[in-house]
């Protein structure tokens, strides 16, 4: 092992699962993103790699700082879904480790995670991936991760790791970013610096809509954060947790990373500050009836009174099949003109539409073979507007710089609704999504997203915080916390619980 050229072994798993989604396979994975040894750097180094952002970045600036050797080892990475296939989980794991006892010894360690990963048989696979890395890299060497803001941090990660660094952004436009300054931390660790560690976990398990960053009690929390950010507190990572994991150790989470009294104190600050502000992290969302009454009001006034419906209970970034119909049915009801949906995820059907070819009217049931209490059977006539063979690069928000591959797809126009049908599970969250297929947004009145917050960096051009409607239907990421079967999740807990109580100490 070097410290003037040292090795850096890179892996990771990016999962959100939510409780209440069907399995994550293998197959959705492998599918996704699954790469491992040189196949890692060399996607990478595309223009625009199909992997998590933050590891181009991490090369990126490891590479302008120095001499190193990076040891790619594996990523895995799915859109979020349900658990994972536990047979999948462990005999990644056990592959990671084959490569790590393979390649070593090393000087460091990178994990690039999502951080609200469950799988079929285990709460926190998660944290088993941090301590295979730290069994690896024995007490001393630096162990560095990189997550998302809606991580669900165990006890078991934070004490595995020598710095947890989350996202800053939500809509999470600056992974490249975070995985940029995690090398830069990376080298001071390899220069030997070292931290203490503080961790508080509040019994506050808010829905995502309440975790954006432009404004909020979250954004001030996060603002606050970095204001207090210098040389002997170089880190302060505050997560929002992902409550349709329905786990134990989850919920709005501070760690800070220092030297002396300071990290400590701010993080009991912050602590305090959430509990007093917990009545921002209660969502109230615009009835469907009212919401559909919006959009025929915009049709009928054109675009000048242009409205955003945001499908959040069916987000596929959290989990959401990207197939529920209250929206739908409720514009095809009313006849409402002049609006654009996407992304609609039936596979059968996208495949019908591709037979027919542009051009053609066709007769289909949506949902035909996967109808659910959600996603019901809806027949349509449809016109094929356009197709698509799927493979997006996309332009703006979460997906700027990245291919996405919507599967085989097409435009289809049903009365006066427009609408993308696809065959994988991504949220609509780039207006390249549309565009791919001729659409011009603004020609539009209503634009409908399956998507719970992460189109506002995408569709802000079009639509600001006064023209997006959060329509309260039905579906797998509903922020009507009510209507689930919690399993594992403490109780009481907010906003679950109205009567739920924090002394103020720690909880982790």
């Amino acid at each position: 092992m070097s410290a003037v050229n040292p090795r850096i072994a890179i892996l990771g798993m990016h999962l959100e699962s939510n409780a209440f989604a069907p399995i994550s396979t293998e197959n959705d994975f492998r599918q996704s993103c699954y790469f491992e040894g040189e196949a890692m750097l060399a996607e990478a180094a595309k223009p625009a790699p199909n992997m998590p952002a933050e590891i181009p970045g991490f090369i990126e600036v490891m590479n302008a700082g120095g001499p190193w050797q990076p040891v790619p080892i594996i990523i895995a990475a799915v859109e979020p879904g349900g658990p994972a296939e536990q047979s999948f989980v462990d005999a990644t794991l056990a592959r990671m480790r084959t490569l790590l006892d393979a390649a070593g010894p090393f000087d460091a360690i990178y994990i690039c995670n999502h951080g609200a990963m469950t799988a079929s048989a285990s709460e926190d696979p998660d944290g088993a991936l941090y301590a295979m890395a730290r069994g690896v890299a024995g007490p001393k060497l630096p162990l560095l991760s990189t997550v998302d803001l809606h991580a669900n941090i165990s006890q078991r990660m934070f004490d595995s790791a020598d710095c947890i660094l989350s996202y800053r952004t939500n809509p999470h436009v600056d992974r490249r970013e975070r995985g940029c300054e995690a090398a830069t931390l990376m080298r001071r660790l390899l220069a030997g610096e070292r931290w203490e560690k503080n961790m508080i976990r509040m019994p506050i398990k808010p829905p995502s809509v309440t975790l954006l960053t432009a404004r909020g009690a979250y954004a001030d929390m996060i603002n606050e954060g970095q204001r207090h950010i210098a040389p002997d507190l170089p880190v302060v990572s505050i997560l929002g947790g992902f409550v349709f994991g329905d786990v134990r150790e989850g919920g709005i989470t501070i760690l800070t990373y220092g030297r002396g009294e300071k990290p400590k104190a701010l993080a009991q600050q912050l602590a305090e500050f959430a509990w007093g502000q917990r009545e921002r992290f209660r969502m109230t969302l615009t009835p469907l009836t009212e919401a559909i009454a919006r959009a025929a009001q915009a049709g009928r006034n054109g675009t000048r009174t242009a409205v955003c419906l945001a499908d959040v209970a069916d987000n596929p970034g959290g989990g959401g099949r990207g197939n529920t119909t209250d929206i739908l049915e409720g514009l095809l009801a009313e006849r409402v003109e002049d609006v654009l949906l996407g992304n609609f995820v039936d596979a059968q059907a996208a495949a019908r539409f591709h037979a027919a070819g542009v051009g053609a009217t066709v007769c289909v049931t949506l949902n035909e073979a996967c109808a659910d209490a959600f996603g019901r059977a809806v027949p349509i006539e449809a016109t094929v507007l356009a197709l698509s063979q799927g493979t997006v690069n996309g332009r703006r928000g979460i997906y700027a710089g990245r291919s996405v591959d919507l599967g085989l797809a097409a435009a289809i126009r049903v009365g006066g609704l427009t609408m993308i049908v696809c065959s994988r599970r991504i949220q609509c969250a780039d207006p390249m999504f549309l565009e791919t297929f001729g659409l011009d947004i603004s020609k539009f009145a209503t634009l409908v997203v399956k998507s719970r917050g992460h189109f506002r960096a995408g569709f802000d051009t079009w639509y600001g915080d006064d023209r997006i409607v959060e329509v309260d239907a039905g579906g797998l990421t509903s922020p009507v916390l009510e209507n689930f079967a919690w399993k594992r999740m403490p109780r009481p807990v907010w906003p679950l619980d109205l009567e739920t109580r924090w002394d103020g100490a720690a909880l982790n």
